[in-house]
C-alpha cells in the first residue's frame, strides 16, 4: 500500500497562485492534491479547478475519485465536514494539508480537527479593520483557534507578509512562518517589456457592486483622480455604467494594458493586503505609484522611493507628469521597483517553503 510520505493537500484553489505555489511543492518532492469542486465565482473570487496534478498522485484511483467528488469548501452558509471515508483516505495517504483562512472555513477546521499530519493555515492578509480572528468568530468557529494551538508542532500559521500575525491571537498564529506570495516564473517572460505610449492611467478595482468595500474604492478613485484620463480593470460581476471600466481582460490583454500604460495608480493604504496586479505591472516595467504606509511601501522598505506618494495630491501630480511624458520620472520609478518585485520571485518563496515543510 502507498505510504503518506511526501503528499500534500492544497486546499486553496487560487487561480494565480496555483501557477507559482504548487510547482514549488512539486520541486520539493511532494505529490499534490487540489480539490475539484469550488463555490461559484461570487463570492469565491479568483478560484480555479485543475486536474493537472492528478496523474502525479500515486494513490489508488478509487481514493482519488472519492476526494475529487468531495466539496471541501462547502458554501458560505453550509459547513461541509469530512466523511469517515474522506478522513480515512486523507490520513492514510497525506502528510501535509495547506488550507487558506477564508469565509469558507470547512477545510481548515476539518483538517485541524481530524488530520493526523501537519496543518498549515495559509494567510494572505485582509483589508482593515478585518482580522482572521473576527472572521472565525463570525463564522461561529471560535473553538478552532484553541484547537489549532493544541496541535503543537502539527500546526503552523503561514503568512504571506510578516506583519499579518501582529494583530491576531497567539493561538491562531502559533509557529508562524512568512512565505511570500510568489508570481509564477512564466510571468517573468514579460519583464521590462514596457512601452508606455497610451494616453490613460490604469487603476485596479474588481467587484464593483452597489455597495461594499470595492464600491468605496471605486468612488474614491473617481473622486480623487477626477480630470485624469484613466482605465479601470478588474473582474466585475455586474454591469458598471462607466466607460472607464474595462470588460474582462484575458491574460495577454492584461499584459498589453500594463505595457502601454504610462502609469499605474495604486492608492491603496492597506498595510496587510495587496493585489497581484501592481506587482505584475512592476514586473512588466510600468511605473507604479503607491501610498506611504501601504503594504507596497512596507515591502519596499526605507529609502527615497520615487513611486511612493505621501498623499493623493502628490500621487495625482506624479501621475500627471507621467501622462505628459516625463521619462526621467518614469525611469526613476521603474529602476527602483526591483526592490518590491524581487520579494515576489519564486526562488524566495521556494526557500521559505523549504523551511516550513518536513
Amino acid at each position: 500500500m502507498p505510504t503518506k510520505a511526501k503528499r500534500l493537500l492544497w486546499i486553496v484553489n487560487h487561480k494565480t497562485l496555483v501557477r507559482a505555489e504548487v510547482p514549488i511543492f512539486r520541486d520539493l518532492g511532494y505529490e499534490v492534491f487540489i480539490p475539484k469542486i469550488i463555490p461559484p465565482p461570487l463570492p469565491f473570487q479568483s478560484g480555479i479547478v485543475t486536474y493537472d496534478y492528478d496523474a502525479t498522485l500515486s494513490i489508488p484511483r478509487r481514493d482519488l475519485e472519492i476526494l475529487n467528488s468531495h466539496a471541501f469548501f462547502g458554501e458560505l452558509d453550509l459547513y461541509r465536514p469530512w466523511s469517515p471515508t474522506v478522513r480515512s483516505i486523507i490520513n492514510e495517504h497525506f502528510s501535509v494539508a495547506v488550507s487558506s483562512i477564508s469565509a469558507f472555513i470547512s477545510p481548515l477546521n476539518e483538517a485541524i480537527r481530524h488530520f493526523d499530519g501537519l496543518v498549515l493555515a495559509r494567510a494572505f492578509g485582509l483589508t482593515r479593520p478585518k482580522t482572521y480572528k473576527a472572521l472565525i468568530d463570525w463564522l461561529g468557529r471560535p473553538e478552532m483557534i484553541d484547537a489549532a494551538a493544541a496541535r503543537g508542532s502539527r500546526y503552523a500559521f503561514v503568512q504571506g507578509y510578516p506583519n499579518i500575525a501582529e494583530i491576531e491571537p497567539a493561538g491562531l498564529v502559533a509557529n508562524a512562518y512568512t512565505v511570500r506570495i510568489a508570481v509564477a516564473d512564466e510571468f517573468f517572460q514579460f519583464e521590462n517589456s514596457w512601452v508606455g505610449r497610451d494616453g490613460s492611467a490604469i487603476m485596479v478595482c474588481p467587484g464593483i457592486e452597489k455597495d461594499g468595500y470595492y464600491r468605496g474604492v471605486y468612488q474614491g478613485l473617481k473622486r480623487d483622480f477626477e480630470g485624469i484620463p484613466h482605465k479601470i480593470f478588474g473582474k466585475q460581476y455586474a454591469k458598471i455604467d462607466d466607460v472607464a471600466v474595462l470588460p474582462y481582460l484575458s491574460d495577454s490583454e492584461l499584459v498589453d494594458l500594463y505595457r502601454h500604460a504610462p502609469v499605474f495608480i495604486y492608492p491603496s493604504t492597506e498595510p496587510r493586503h495587496i493585489h497581484y496586479s501592481p506587482i505584475e505591472a512592476m514586473i512588466v516595467g510600468t511605473p507604479v505609484l503607491y501610498m506611504r504606509g501601504s503594504l507596497s511601501d512596507i515591502i519596499a522598505g526605507e529609502g527615497d522611493m520615487p513611486g511612493r506618494c505621501d498623499d493623493v495630491v502628490e500621487m495625482k501630480q506624479k501621475a500627471l507628469r507621467l501622462l505628459q511624458g516625463d521619462r526621467l520620472l518614469a525611469e526613476q520609478i521603474r529602476s527602483s521597483q526591483s526592490l518590491i518585485v524581487d520579494t515576489f520571485r519564486v526562488g524566495l518563496a521556494r526557500e521559505q517553503w523549504a523551511a516550513v515543510l518536513p
